[in-house]
């Protein structure tokens, strides 16, 4: 990997607009095909986040990234969309360049390709149905749940914070496919305690009722948001008193005092050890075969899912990366000037049949006028009328003539 993180925006080959949802940060996103033949996404930051960006820190998370070993870096590409370069114009950033989600989290929505986001699993199957949407029984999001939750003890480890935690920002796989979660908006993360952005928080997942929240999120705040995300989808409610019927009922009772100390932010159980054990037990939720399980009154064995079943209502779709135009041509560079001489061209001679050529006159070009309008129809109607008049006026005026010219000839 030694092409340089910083790009120069004039040197993007953009391919296309991604029309997707965007985030509170940016103002567009584009896809771009890269000289390795890589397509990224551009993510295109609004001028306010521009000038609270931080192009030193956000170079330090694609850094980070490339000093992975082979087994983490792969680790953390298949489950997030970290950043791969910074995108600079006039010395400012004005974006960054991220790879899309793979082929598990797209669906079509209206003929095209969309990304598939976690909340679709807070929808009742009712609801689903109503909405095309998939329905994930109660073991299909925990499995998906707990693989979101081995995601956060791997960042943890490595002294990274989501910060922004939410459904939306948390792309989930169909139900044909193995439960698995991705993460993006990862340039809004925080790396060693440093935030690359402007903290950027939705209101709708922070508390309250909470004492002690930190300007700078960390490890709780992560564990907070997984614990609220972790209720709505399992209970289909968005209500966090479902953890203490519905949800409390699927999973063993440590699993669900972890919850409640979580919602409580209290972090003895947010170590990323602690973390990587729950995430393991949920993930067998749903066997290597697809076999659904739950647990019968909290207990620990898990027996076949006997309640709702998953419905799949949606198509799946692939990465639009693979599916767009070869890649363009690169940005014209002006070369330098230089005097050239041309030499003379020499006639062409062609063989053909001996024939006699007389020189054709040109024809003389004659401009005409260009043609009326048509008369408009109410128009002639009205000219019609008055040499009618006319003509009447003229038969009357030689009767006339003719009567006083018999009259004298009496």
């Amino acid at each position: 990997m030694t092409d340089p993180i910083r790009v120069q925006h004039t040197s993007l080959r953009t391919l296309s607009d991604g029309n997707f949802a965007l985030g509170g940060q940016s103002s567009g996103l584009s896809w771009v095909r890269m000289s390795s033949d890589e397509v990224l996404l551009y993510k295109r930051y609004l001028p306010d986040t521009t000038q609270g960006a931080s192009a030193e820190s956000l170079t330090t998370m694609a850094e980070w990234r490339r000093s992975l070993g082979l087994a983490d870096r792969t680790f953390l590409d298949a489950r997030t969309s970290w950043v791969r370069h910074v995108v600079m114009q006039d010395g400012e950033v004005t974006g960054v360049l991220v790879p899309p989600a793979p082929d598990p989290f797209w669906r079509m929505h209206k003929n095209a390709p969309f990304p598939r986001d976690m909340a679709g699993l807070t929808l009742t199957a009712h609801d689903a149905k109503e909405r095309g949407r998939d329905y994930a029984s109660v073991p299909q999001t925990i499995a998906r749940l707990g693989h979101l939750l081995r995601t956060l003890s791997f960042l943890h480890l490595n002294n990274v914070v989501v910060g922004d935690l939410r459904l939306q920002n948390t792309l989930t796989s169909g139900i044909s496919q193995a439960p698995a979660t991705y993460l993006i908006d990862c340039d809004a993360m925080v790396l060693n305690g440093v935030s690359a952005l402007h903290v950027a928080e939705a209101q709708t997942m922070r508390p309250d009722d909470v004492e002690g929240w930190p300007q700078l999120l960390d490890e709780r705040t992560d564990c907070w948001k997984f614990a609220s995300m972790a209720i709505a989808c399992i209970g289909k409610d968005a209500a966090l008193a479902a953890v203490v019927n519905d949800v409390r009922r699927h999973l063993i009772p440590d699993h669900s005092e972890v919850l409640e100390d979580f919602l409580l932010f209290e972090n003895q159980h947010a170590s990323a050890r602690s973390l990587r054990a729950m995430a393991d037990v949920w993930r067998g939720y749903v066997t290597s075969s697809g076999q659904e399980k739950t647990r019968v009154n909290s207990g620990l064995v898990l027996t076949p899912w006997l309640g709702a079943p998953s419905c799949a209502y949606e198509q799946d779709a692939t990465c639009p990366a693979f599916s767009l135009p070869p890649q363009p041509p690169a940005p014209a560079s002006t070369p330098p000037a230089r005097t050239s001489v041309t030499a003379p061209r020499k006639p062409t001679v062609s063989v053909a049949p001996a024939r006699n050529h007389f020189p054709v006159p040109s024809l003389p070009i004659v401009t005409r006028p260009p043609a009326p309008p048509d008369p408009d129809p109410d128009e002639r109607l009205r000219r019609a009328s008055f040499w009618f008049v006319i003509f009447l006026v003229a038969i009357g005026v030689l009767v006339g003539a003719s009567l006083v010219a018999y009259e004298l000839g009496r």
